[in-house]
């Protein structure tokens, strides 16, 4: 599934909290000041936002509406007009797996 196809769609996605954080660009998101940084099953990682803390060490499959998030390079010293593109989940619930 190609999240750029789902911008707009409530879907259900599986995957675990991250221990390791890439670089993300971050959208305030109003109720949903809680953000984590999700890794999917085929090895990407993308960002959440949930209204509640999610506290699963675990698997957990997130059910809410992908979002696109659109923004300039943050990377230090680098001069680009090129817009980035990424593709975010806002988390309507969630289920930790066993």
């Amino acid at each position: 599934m190609f999240l750029k196809d789902e911008v707009g769609k409530k879907i259900t996605i599986e995957g675990k909290i991250s221990d390791i954080p890439w670089q993300h660009m971050i959208k305030d998101v109003e109720n949903h000041n809680h953000i984590y940084y999700f890794d999917l099953e085929d090895g990407n990682q993308i960002v959440i936002y949930s209204k509640a803390e999610i506290n699963c060490s675990r698997s957990l499959l997130v059910t809410g509406e992908v979002i696109e998030v659109r923004g300039k390079s943050k990377r230090p010293g680098k001069i680009d007009d090129t817009t980035y593109v990424e593709y975010h989940i806002i988390i309507e619930d969630w289920e930790c797996l066993i």
